[in-house]
């Protein structure tokens, strides 16, 4: 049962990032956020907050408690990938977060709103690779 929630956690982490990222490809293109879109992504940034976390808590327990036998069958990438998703993920929210915090300046903002994206399509690359990654 177990390993249905983190599949589950993972697929529901998957699309997510792939509206958020969806959401946010006329921006790349020096386009606005805006109405339904800058809507619909954050909903799946809602959704990202909590099944990031949720994703990661349920694999670290699931390496704690994994017999020997399987830790050994590891990809010597799969880690690397796994920590780098969840790393990439809270600077992703962190960026974001601080942004809306009523500290930086418009100019620090642009800056933090720059550096989300970038952040955010580095999170994109590293769940596509925590995915291409995963034991069958």
């Amino acid at each position: 049962m177990k390993r249905f929630i983190q599949r589950a956690t993972f697929g529901v982490l998957l699309i997510a990032v792939i509206v958020s990222v969806l959401t946010s490809l006329p921006t790349w293109f020096d386009g606005h956020l805006g109405g339904y879109r800058l809507l619909g992504h954050m909903m799946a940034s809602g959704v990202i907050v909590v099944a990031l976390p949720l994703y990661a808590i349920l694999r670290w327990t699931d390496r704690l408690t994994a017999p020997a036998q399987r830790l050994v069958k590891l990809r010597r990438a799969e880690p690397i990938v796994f920590w780098g998703m969840v790393l990439f993920g809270f600077l992703t929210i962190g960026t974001m977060f601080v942004c809306m915090m009523p500290l930086a300046s418009t100019l620090t903002m642009r800056a933090l709103v720059d550096l989300h994206g970038w952040l955010g399509a580095v999170l994109a690359l590293a769940v596509a690779a925590n995915l291409a990654s995963r034991e069958q």
